[in-house]
């Protein structure tokens, strides 16, 4: 798949036996400009409509893109061409989707919900805001959240929710696990 400007490529996927994502690419001066979520939201509809699960081997310094996108790490690091990558997968009802809003925020969609999420960070800690979601919606969030907060740089991500405060310590992405997937 490419993704091209003014006739001219600026970036690349590639999608293997329509399960697996691979070799994204984009060019440096046209990144943080939805051209890599555009490639990817392309490339895992394709997937899907094969009825297939999307994967990937993310790199542990991209991870974070992944996660914006719904993603969860599954399995230890591995190496690909001298660096470090871990395997990651959408899982869950495709239904709902995590992704990038813009620089700031996310955007958490549902058949019937569609919410901005604003994440805080400071001093390790990652608090996010959450209006009252069902518990189906909070299970598919939160561990994608985790993850998120965890390839951002967070330690501990903080959900506040109508009931209070939820905390969840967070490893670094290079071990951090989710023991509450779907």
């Amino acid at each position: 798949m490419l993704a091209e400007r003014d006739g001219e490529p600026v970036g690349c996927a590639r999608i293997s036996d329509l399960t697996k994502i691979g070799r994204m690419a984009v060019l440096k001066e046209v990144r943080h400009k939805n051209v890599g979520s555009k490639l990817l939201r392309a490339a895992i509809t394709k997937i899907q409509e094969a009825d297939n699960t999307p994967t990937l081997g993310a790199q542990i310094t991209a991870m974070g893109f992944y996660a914006n996108h719904g993603f969860l790490p599954d399995g230890p690091i591995f190496d690909d061409a001298g660096i470090p990558h871990r395997t990651m997968t959408l899982t869950g009802d495709p239904e709902k989707t995590l992704m990038p809003l813009d620089a700031e925020s996310l955007r958490f969609d549902t058949p019937t919900l569609l919410v901005a999420i604003e994440p805080q960070i400071t001093d390790g800690e990652m608090r996010i805001n959450l209006l009252r979601l069902s518990d189906d919606e909070a299970s598919w969030l939160t561990p994608r959240l985790c993850c998120y907060a965890a390839t951002h740089g967070a330690q501990t991500l903080i959900l506040e929710i109508p009931e209070g405060e939820v905390r969840f310590p967070l490893d670094p992405p290079e071990r951090f696990a989710c023991s509450f997937k779907d």
